[in-house]
Order: structure tokens, then sequence, then C-alpha cells
């Protein structure tokens, strides 16, 4: 229980005991459906428009004209966001190794004219929202939730089959360490025939954890000389497009060269746009 003296003697404080934090607070409810005044089952991408164009009915020609105004100050903000996006994304642009951010351009000036799908991703949404147009509700699939490393491989080949009778254009980026947990996915992916762009983010290491182990070496003193052991993947480096083609899928790289990664993207999205699952194995800067 706090019973420390406020720091802020305007602020509200309030008081939770043990008996309150475990009897009577809501940390049960997290992840859970909220109780609703009316239960509707029903599909969002179909229902919605019609829900949408009822609500639009309803509004008035004053808060047309107020939601127009605002309309038009996000979509200049969101435009001021993009071009500084697109600048950001230059710095270091012909660095070796490759840029998450020239990854990500190179990537959708390749796909964006496609009905592609981003269905995994390691490396966060930072660049592909910023740098990206999503319009439609399958370009992205959402996020594992509990981070469990070896996620994204096989629950991005699961929304690759998915995608598979739709005819659209799969991708997926993942991290070398994600990947070398269940390799073995690539196997259903040839054996079934799933297409799926995957592109290995391999900065050689289970980085957050070597990030983690170095600033808290750091912080106790203990320098940061041994916090590579257990969590970088070198001594030897593994060729995962090797790899793929072992498992009988497409593989190319590792492409450490910038202006190797544009060519290199093309020849995958050809296989993969052909039916064929496909690694690209892209050497990715260590954040």
């Amino acid at each position: 229980m706090r019973t420390s003296e406020p720091r802020y003697k305007t602020a509200k404080i309030v008081m939770l005991g043990t008996r309150g934090l475990y009897m009577k607070a809501n940390y049960q409810d997290l992840g859970r459906y909220q109780d609703v005044d009316l239960d509707i089952s029903g599909d969002a991408e179909a229902s919605l428009p019609i829900l949408i164009e009822q609500v639009k009915r309803g509004i008035d020609e004053g808060r047309k004209a107020a939601f127009d105004a605002r309309g038009k100050k996000l979509a200049a903000a969101k435009l001021a966001t993009v071009e500084q996006a697109k600048l950001d994304a230059t710095i270091g642009w012909d660095a070796s190794p490759i840029t998450t951010a020239r990854l990500c351009a190179e990537l959708y000036s390749q796909i964006k004219d496609e009905d592609w799908s981003l269905v995994g991703t390691s490396i966060g949404l930072a660049r592909p929202h910023r740098l990206w147009n999503f319009t439609k509700p399958y370009q992205w699939n959402g996020l594992a939730g509990g981070g469990g490393v070896g996620y994204t491989l096989p629950a991005s080949l699961g929304a690759a089959l998915a995608n598979k009778r739709h005819g659209r254009l799969t991708v997926a980026i993942g991290g070398d360490g994600d990947f070398m947990f269940v390799p073995s996915t690539l196997w259903t992916a040839a054996h079934h025939q799933i297409p799926m762009l995957y592109i290995v983010h391999n900065n050689r290491a289970y980085h957050q954890e070597y990030m983690y182990l170095q600033a808290m070496a750091a912080r106790l003193g203990r320098g940061i000389t041994n916090a590579d052991i257990g969590t970088t993947i070198k001594d030897p480096l593994v060729d995962y497009a090797t790899v793929a083609k072992g498992f009988g899928v497409y593989g190319e790289g590792p492409v450490s060269d910038p202006n190797a990664l544009a060519p290199a993207l093309k020849r995958a999205i050809a296989m993969v746009k052909s039916g064929q699952p496909a690694l690209l194995d892209v050497v990715m800067d260590q954040r």
C-alpha cells in the first residue's frame, strides 16, 4: 500500500491495497469481450460499409461541414507525416548492412500495385505504417499479442494459406532468431505450394535480448564484452537461403549490398506470383 508523501500536492492519489488489487481489480477482463447492450454476430468486413452509410445519413449539414474541415486538416497532417517519413528513410540509404527503412521502401515500391497482404513482421510496424498505404483490412492481420519468439514464420504461413484462394500477394518480414525456432515451416510451404514472400531480417542476433543484456551489464558496471554469448548468431553465420533451398523453397541471399536488394526482391516476388513460396535473406543493420 502507498504510504509515501505525494510529490504533487494537486494530484489525486488513489490508495490501492492487496485486497483491492486481487479481489476487486479487473485484471481478469484483459483481452476479453466486454458486455454489450445488444450482441450481434456478423462479418465486420461485410456489415461495416452498410452501418457507415446509415451513420452518414444521420449527420446534419452543420456536422458535415465540421467533419469535412477536420478531415482536410488530418489529411494535410498525414501527408506531411508521410513526406517526413520518406525523408527519414533516406538516412543511411546506401549503407551496408541494409537499413530497415530501405528494405520497407524497396519492398513497397514493388508490391504497391498488387493486391498485397503483410501478414507478419518482427521489425515492428513503424516503417510500414509510415511508408505504406494501408487501405484494405487484410493488408495487415495484427500483432502476435504474446510476442513469443518463433511465432512469425508459422503464423505468416497460416495467413498466406488463407490468402491463397483470394490470389493475394502475401509478404512477411521475420527476424533471423525467430526463424531459427521453426524453419521446418518452409517444408510445409513447399509441400502444400503456399505462395508467400518471407524476408529474413538478418541482423545476426537475437537482438532484443542482446540489447537488454548490454543495458543490464552496463547498468551494473560489469562491461558488455560478454553480452553476445548466447544472443548472437555467428561463428558460423547462417545462410538462410541455403536452408530454404534444403526445404524445397526458392531462396536467395544473403543480400548485403543495398543496390542488389531491388533486383533480388523482383526475382523473389516473381516466384511468389507464380504460386511458389520464396525466402529472401537480407543482412540488416543492428537497430
